[in-house]
């Protein structure tokens, strides 16, 4: 074992021991995202808040998949030409949006209570910019990537969603490998966004750290969270099974301990879909045997 270190948060702890416990928290993230996303999937279809007429649609995925793709290309040529408040200005509102919309439907219809949904978002907007702490981060993390997965999950059926996440599998793979995506990662940490649920490790040795001394710890993007719970939920929707969904859930969370286990053995950033993503597809096509 390593020499004792004192890593944030957890105090006198080895490394391996530190790292294990930023592990498991962010497995457990993962999950409470899932099970999130399933409470909240049934108020979206009750409000009628779904993004296609006909779920069944393959042009659906094609859509989507050029939409992503054309996002992506977008946010990178305004990182290169540093315009950094603009970036974080969309996004801001993008997350303002989707919080306003949830918040909405969970509360009765009335002006009364959109109003205070509007103010609950502001409040949290306010809060990441004001005081921003990796904790308060990864609730605001879990609880989009939530909303996110039960409005897709329920707009989209499984069939549909398990090509989807084949496709961004590949996508996510060339994004990493080329560095563009792991570029954008660093650039919105430093910004303050959270664009991804972490677990921080810090003082740990330097081969724990990055090139540029930052803490090390376990750190998982918000589409990881997102775009494997979607077939969660659908998958529940679909069934109606609690069994069936949990299945999905517990194989894409197999796939998220075999890419952290990769992160901790290559000491560099993997691509978390092709593990996650083909872990859910697998466990939606054993939940079809099963249930």
């Amino acid at each position: 074992m390593r020499g004792k270190v004192y890593p944030f948060p957890f105090q006198r702890k080895t490394v391996e021991e530190a790292l294990n416990t930023a592990t498991a928290i962010i497995i457990l993230l993962y999950v409470a995202a899932g099970l999130l996303a399933i409470l909240l999937a049934p108020i979206y279809v009750a409000n009628q808040l779904t993004l296609f007429e006909n779920p069944e649609n393959p042009v659906n995925i094609l859509y989507l998949m050029l939409t992503i793709v054309l996002v992506f290309i977008i946010i990178l040529i305004i990182v290169k030409l540093r315009l950094e408040i603009l970036f974080k200005g969309l996004f801001y509102f993008s997350a303002f949006t989707v919080l306003t919309i949830t918040i909405s439907v969970i509360l009765p219809d009335s002006p009364f209570w959109l109003a205070v949904a509007v103010l609950t978002s502001v409040s949290i907007m306010i809060l990441l910019n004001r005081f921003y702490k990796w904790y308060v981060a990864d609730a605001v993390g879990v609880f989009l990537s939530a909303s996110i997965a039960a409005w897709f999950g329920a707009s989209l059926t499984p069939p549909a969603l398990t090509i989807l996440l084949l496709l961004m599998a590949v996508y996510d793979y060339f994004a990493v490998r080329s560095g563009g995506m792991v570029s954008l990662a660093e650039k919105t940490l430093k910004m303050n966004l959270p664009t991804m649920v972490m677990s921080p490790v810090k003082e740990v040795p330097k081969d724990f750290k990055t090139s540029n001394g930052e803490r090390r710890g376990a750190f998982l993007g918000l589409g990881d969270l997102a775009f494997p719970n979607m077939l969660t939920v659908s998958t529940f929707l679909e069934t109606g099974s609690p069994v069936a969904a949990m299945i999905v859930l517990s194989c894409s969370a197999v796939g998220l301990v075999i890419v952290l286990y990769a992160v901790r053995r290559f000491k560099k950033p993997q691509p978390g879909l092709p593990y996650i993503g083909l872990g859910a597809a697998l466990g939606w096509i054993v939940s079809k045997t099963l249930v």
